[in-house]
């Protein structure tokens, strides 16, 4: 996007003239756009160069001149962009660092953080109604998201995996904390887009969360995040127990079944009852709400038994803004947390027959109970 806005202002200026405007210094006119594929570090960008007619010759762009099919210095821009949190100014020397005296304007920085901006406006805004959602993990993280105030803000997050197996992003947005309320009013706005109810939910341990999901997806199945439980549990131990107390938590959530799932969790009752009562209550109390994924696809548990999805994804989002302190608004914290999100590329889910089968004779059984 930095690039292509670029070059349009480029030829803006060549041709003395913008889009459709006629003045008598203007020489020539635009002539559409050939396509061209640039190499940068992390694979190949395709853009479209602009074409001119009658301008006295053809149109060479000098940020990105004939036959350069390689530009290192976006690597180093891109990142700087993220860090200085699409701040005007801040951009405006970043993008410097790649065009340097090559003639970029005020006007074209500001396209071209108003643009990064205005796709996330319209994606926070778009249609879910074609979305076959089946999954959907939920969680938040922390930022800085006003200057001036010491107090961090939740960004509230929604994941989703879709009938084709595909991964998806579908929301993002804000809440004072995570509480019922700011959970309740960010799966509402998704419901209010089209969203159908999923399958199953994956949540982790917070109240506001938990009750909000039971009343926003009454039939939705509820999957408690395995990971949060077991680190529940190991806080309620000693330091020396916690590798032999972790492993008895292992064979309970890796078991390879249901009913051994339960033998294991037998076990670790009789195990660790008399040392760690405490331990033992954390991990048996609504137990079969950390055990739903046993019903999906095997081929899914990997992904459905936890909120990792979601963790993981935060562990960059961190990385990127903690140069940045704190955002200057809601809204540039928001298109950092978007942008970040977008660009990660995670494997989906296996949908192979035999998970289709599954999923089909779960929604079978589903239907039933609810006419019954």
């Amino acid at each position: 996007m930095m690039l292509q806005v670029a070059l349009e202002e480029e030829i803006t200026a060549h041709l003395e003239r913008d889009y459709y405007e006629r003045t008598s210094s203007a020489k020539g006119s635009r002539n559409g756009s050939k396509p061209r594929t640039v190499k940068i570090g992390s694979g190949d960008i395709g853009i479209r160069m602009p074409q001119a007619r009658n301008a006295g010759g053809p149109f060479h762009s000098l940020i990105l001149p004939p036959r350069v099919t390689q530009m290192d210095e976006i690597q180093e821009v891109i990142p700087l962009l993220y860090m200085n949190g699409l701040s005007t100014r801040k951009v405006k020397k970043a993008v410097g660092k790649l065009i340097g005296q090559k003639g970029l304007s005020h006007q074209n920085v500001m396209r071209i953080s108003g643009r990064v901006v205005e796709e996330f406006d319209v994606w926070k805004k778009r249609d879910l109604s074609t979305l076959q959602v089946i999954y959907l993990i939920l969680d938040g993280i922390r930022l800085g998201v006003r200057a001036g105030t010491t107090e961090k803000e939740a960004v509230l997050v929604a994941w989703a995996f879709m009938e084709d197996g595909s991964r998806e992003l579908v929301g993002v947005s804000l809440g004072n904390r995570e509480s019922y309320n700011a959970w309740k009013g960010f799966l509402e706005d998704l419901v209010r887009r089209g969203m159908s109810e999923p399958m199953l939910t994956v949540i982790d341990g917070c109240p506001g969360l938990i009750k909000s999901v039971d009343e926003v997806f009454p039939e939705s199945d509820k999957q408690r995040c395995t990971k949060h439980r077991t680190e529940n549990v190991l806080d309620k131990v000693l330091e020396q127990d916690r590798v032999s107390v972790k492993e008895s938590v292992r064979k309970v959530f890796y078991a390879s079944t249901y009913e051994h799932a339960k033998e294991a969790l037998e076990m670790f009752k009789k195990k660790w009852s008399m040392k760690y009562p405490s331990a033992v209550e954390c991990l048996t109390e609504d137990i079969e709400s950390c055990l739903t994924y046993y019903k999906y696809p095997y081929q899914h548990w990997l992904r459905i038994r936890t909120t990792n999805v979601v963790e993981r994804s935060f562990k960059e989002v961190k990385r990127r803004v903690k140069g940045i302190g704190r955002f200057q608004n809601e809204e540039r914290a928001l298109t950092m947390v978007y942008w970040q999100l977008k660009e990660l590329r995670w494997n989906g889910v296996i949908m192979n027959k035999e998970a289709k089968a599954i999923l089909a004779k779960i929604r079978i059984s589903r239907i039933q109970k609810i006419a019954a």
